[in-house]
C-alpha cells in the first residue's frame, strides 16, 4: 500500500476534530441543527486554518439524513456516498485555475441541475479571490438567487480582493491562526499515535515554525518523523527544519544590544558553519524582536508570545537594553533584509551588512537611526556621562544691537536656562529639537553660549550649525537671557592617549639599542 502523507491522514471527518476554530464549528453546528442553512458562505482565512475541511464537513451534514447534534451520523446512504471523492453532489473548484469567465459560465450552466443523492448540490470555491473581474460578474446573480439546492461555499485568503457585491451576499466566517499550544497538543496526539516519542520542546518549535497553520505543522512533524524516526528533539526539528533555536537569536539580540558588530558577525559564522539558512534565521529573527517588543509594552508575554517563562524574563532583559526605539530600527532594518535576501546571490552578506547597520547607527543617516543615537547619547547622560569641554571656537564678529532689547530676565542657572531653551525649541521647531537635545550645554560665557557634542554626534553639531537652526536658537536664548546671545558649536576631543612610563620607555630603547648603550640620567 502507498504512503498516505500525515496532514491527510489526520484530516478532521467531524466538526468537533477541528482543532481552534471553536466559534466557527459551533456556529455551522448550530445550523445544521436548526436547519437555517444559508446559500452563500464565505471562509477567510490564512493557510492552512482548515478552510476547505470545514467547507467539506459543512457540505455533508447538510446532507445527513440523520444528523446527530449538527454532525453527520456517517452511516446513512448519502454520508457513505459524499465521502467518496468522485462523488457529484460536493464539487470543488480551484479559483486560480478556474477564472475566467467563460470557465464560471459553464458552472453556472450546471447549477440548476439537482442533486444526484442529498438534499443540495455544494459548490467549494477554493481560493476565489483569484477570480477575474468578468467571472465576478457572472456568478454574482447566481450566487444572489441561487435554486433552492444548491449552496455556494467560497474560501479565500484574501477576503479584500473580493467585490463588496459579493461580500454581501455572503455569511462571512474568520478562521483566525491556531495559537502554538493547540497546535503542540495536536501534534502530541498524532505523535503519539504513530509511536513516535516527541519532547514538548521540539513539538512547541513545530507549532511556532508553523504560524499558526495545522497543515504546515503536520507536514513538519511528518519531516521531522523521517528525519529522526522514532525519536524527535529539538536538535532533530532543528536539523530537518533548518531553524536555528532560541540560543542563537538571544546571542545576536544581545550583541545588537551591545552594538558589538564584531560578537555579532561571529554568531552569523557560528550559523553558518552549523548548516544555517541565513534566510530562516533572518526570518526567525524578525519574529524575536517582535517578541522584544512586546516584552516591552507587556508585562506578562508569556502567554501572549507562546514562549516559556524563561525565554519571557529574557525578553524583557534584551527589551530594557535595547530600548523600544533601537529595537522597533531593528526589526525594520531585518523585515526589509528578508525580501532583499530573496533576490541575493549572497544571502549572508546581506545578513552581515544589516548587523552591522543594526549595531552602528553613526553609519546611517536615517531617522531612525538618528533617534537610536541621541537614545544611546540619553543614557551616556543619565548615567553621569560628562563629556570633555574644549576652549570655544573664535567668535565670530557681534551683529548689530536691535532697535529694542528685550527685557531682563530673572537670572537662572546653566541646567535651568538650557531646560527653557529645549522646551521653546520642542514648542517652535520639532524636528529640530532632537538634535539640540543631543548637545551638551557648558554655560555661558560673556556674550556666547556654548554647545558642545561629542564627536560620534557630527552630524547634528553640522545641523545645528545650519544658518536657520542657529539663528532660531540664539534668538531664544537672547529672550531667556535679556541680551544678545551668540552660539558657539564645538565637538568634544576623544581623551589624550596615556603616556607610556619610564619603565616602558627604557624597556623600548633596551630593544633596540642594546641596554649597555643606554644611560639613564634622572630616573
Amino acid at each position: 500500500m502507498s504512503y498516505q502523507a500525515l496532514y491527510r491522514l489526520w484530516r478532521p471527518d467531524r466538526f468537533d476534530r477541528v482543532v481552534g476554530q471553536q466559534a466557527v464549528v459551533e456556529t455551522l453546528r448550530n445550523q445544521v441543527r436548526s436547519g437555517h442553512i444559508a446559500h452563500a458562505y464565505l471562509f477567510c482565512g490564512t493557510h492552512g486554518t482548515g478552510k476547505t475541511t470545514t467547507a467539506r464537513l459543512m457540505a455533508r451534514a447538510i446532507n445527513c439524513e440523520h444528523p446527530v447534534d449538527g454532525e453527520s451520523c456517517g452511516q446513512c446512504q448519502p454520508c457513505q456516498l459524499l465521502q467518496q471523492e468522485n462523488n457529484m453532489d460536493i464539487i470543488e473548484i480551484d479559483g486560480a485555475s478556474n477564472s475566467r469567465v467563460d470557465e464560471v459560465r459553464e458552472l453556472i450552466e450546471k447549477v440548476k441541475y439537482p442533486p444526484q443523492f442529498g438534499r443540495y448540490k455544494v459548490y467549494i470555491i477554493d481560493e476565489v479571490h483569484a477570480l477575474s473581474a468578468g467571472a465576478f460578474s457572472a456568478l454574482l446573480k447566481t450566487l444572489e438567487e441561487p435554486p433552492a439546492h444548491a449552496v455556494f461555499i467560497l474560501a479565500t485568503t484574501d477576503p479584500q480582493r473580493l467585490p463588496t457585491t459579493i461580500l454581501s451576499r455572503c455569511q462571512r466566517f474568520d478562521f483566525r491562526r491556531i495559537t502554538a499550544s493547540d497546535v503542540a497538543g495536536h501534534l502530541a496526539r498524532i505523535a503519539q499515535s504513530v509511536g513516535v516519542a516527541a519532547t514538548e520542546g521540539a513539538l512547541f518549535q513545530i507549532a511556532r515554525a508553523s504560524e499558526g497553520a495545522m497543515r504546515d505543522a503536520i507536514s513538519m512533524l511528518d519531516l521531522c518523523i523521517s528525519y529522526g524516526q522514532d525519536h524527535i528533539d529539538e536538535a532533530v526539528v532543528q536539523s530537518a527544519l533548518g531553524l536555528t533555536g532560541s540560543a542563537l537569536r538571544f546571542a545576536f539580540v544581545d550583541a545588537l544590544a551591545a552594538g558589538d558588530a564584531g560578537e555579532a558577525l561571529r554568531v552569523i559564522d557560528r550559523l553558518l558553519e552549523g548548516g544555517g539558512d541565513s534566510a530562516v534565521f533572518c526570518r526567525e529573527l524578525v519574529g524575536h524582536l517582535r517578541g522584544v517588543l512586546v516584552s516591552a509594552a507587556v508585562e506578562d508575554c508569556a502567554s501572549l508570545l507562546d514562549v516559556s517563562p524563561e525565554d519571557a524574563a529574557r525578553l524583557a532583559q534584551q527589551a530594557q537594553a535595547l530600548g523600544v526605539e533601537r529595537a522597533l530600527r531593528a526589526m525594520e532594518l531585518f523585515t526589509a533584509a528578508q525580501a532583499e535576501m530573496r533576490w541575493a546571490t549572497q544571502p549572508s552578506t546581506v545578513l552581515e551588512m544589516t548587523a552591522f547597520r543594526a549595531c552602528r547607527p553613526q553609519i546611517d543617516r536615517s531617522l531612525e537611526a538618528l533617534t537610536a543615537r541621541v537614545e544611546a547619547l540619553e543614557k551616556k547622560l543619565e548615567q553621569g556621562f560628562v563629556p570633555a569641554p574644549t576652549a570655544p571656537a573664535p567668535a565670530a564678529p557681534r551683529r548689530a544691537a536691535p532697535a529694542k532689547a528685550p527685557a531682563p530676565a530673572a537670572t537662572v542657572s546653566d541646567g535651568e536656562l538650557w531646560q527653557k531653551l529645549l522646551a521653546r525649541v520642542k514648542k517652535e521647531k520639532l524636528p529640530l529639537y532632537s538634535t539640540v537635545r543631543g548637545a551638551s550645554f557648558l554655560g555661558l560665557r560673556e556674550d556666547n553660549a556654548l554647545v558642545c557634542f561629542e564627536p560620534e554626534m557630527g552630524i547634528f553639531h553640522d545641523m545645528l550649525a545650519q544658518e536657520a537652526n542657529k539663528a532660531l536658537v540664539e534668538r531664544i536664548f537672547s529672550e531667556l537671557t535679556g541680551r544678545p546671545i551668540r552660539l558657539q558649536l564645538s565637538i568634544s576631543q576623544p581623551p589624550p592617549a596615556q603616556l607610556p612610563s619610564q619603565e616602558d620607555t627604557l624597556r623600548a630603547a633596551s630593544s633596540l639599542f642594546g641596554r649597555e648603550n643606554i644611560e639613564v640620567v634622572d630616573e
